[in-house]
């Protein structure tokens, strides 16, 4: 069997339109949530198609003069969130999108635990999944994240592989939304006739298709959604469904 999943981090007003696609799609997908953050409002400074600086709405002046070009921000409100993220996968990015691995191990303990507890409260479910804030990784984060009961950990390394990796305390994705090669890369996994089970995790921030470049943009997004989605030889669910049903396979 081939598993897709989306892959997407902060828990962004920009969700709503996504998961209203995902959903006319039958498409599963995973959002991984900051607890402390909810409701926050900024600006997202780009430079093409990163986003490089956030800048918070009560300090933002379109007026001034800026190489970024900027987008919102906005964090989902928590009166909303368990409404809107109802049916899909949810997960830990730590309560404050800190950088772990410039953090004790006490402090990436506390942080990922605290959003733990909250998500789970929230949302009446256990949180095993969890995205490196920054993409940013190290042997004392892993083994945090394992004594706060994380089963897999995704990164922003990339990879060309379709196989799911044997370490998920490190979980590359297989493409960005952003990469020029996206579509090809898609592509090749629809085509591949492997006897395994194959699986493409692909990412994105939600602000990002509002930047409305040629590379970002939500045409893009559902273009890449009607690839996919009612294959019959393609799952198109959560992260955390997707590791599962290859890992039990694999027993």
């Amino acid at each position: 069997m081939k598993y897709f999943t989306w892959n997407f981090d902060d828990g962004l007003e920009e969700d709503k339109e996504i998961i209203r696609i995902l959903k006319q799609n039958n498409m599963g997908a995973t959002f991984n949530l900051n607890s402390s953050l909810f409701g926050k409002r900024k600006m997202i400074g780009r430079i093409g198609n990163l986003g490089i600086k956030e800048v918070p709405l009560e300090e933002y002046d379109e007026k001034r003069f800026s190489l970024l070009k900027y987008s919102i921000h906005y964090r989902i409100p928590e009166d909303e969130i368990v409404d809107v993220y109802s049916g899909f996968e949810v997960a830990s990015h730590t309560a404050e999108h800190v950088n772990l691995t410039k953090c004790s191990k006490e402090e990436c303990i506390r942080q990922v635990q605290k959003d733990q507890r909250k998500l789970s409260e929230m949302f009446q479910t256990e949180i095993t999944g969890f995205a490196y804030p920054y993409g940013r990784s190290n042997a004392s984060t892993k083994e945090a994240l394992k004594e706060c009961g994380i089963t897999y950990a995704r990164v922003i390394n990339s990879t060309d592989s379709f196989c799911l990796v044997s370490d998920t305390m490190e979980l590359p994705m297989t493409g960005w939304h952003l990469q020029k090669n996206i579509f090809e890369k898609i592509q090749r996994f629809i085509d591949s006739e492997s006897e395994e089970d194959e699986f493409f995790l692909i990412f994105a921030h939600g602000y990002e298709f509002d930047f409305n470049t040629k590379e970002s943009n939500f045409e893009k997004f559902k273009r890449i959604c009607d690839m996919v989605a009612g294959r019959d030889d393609i799952c198109c669910c959560t992260t955390g469904d997707a590791i599962t049903a290859i890992k039990n396979t694999r027993k």
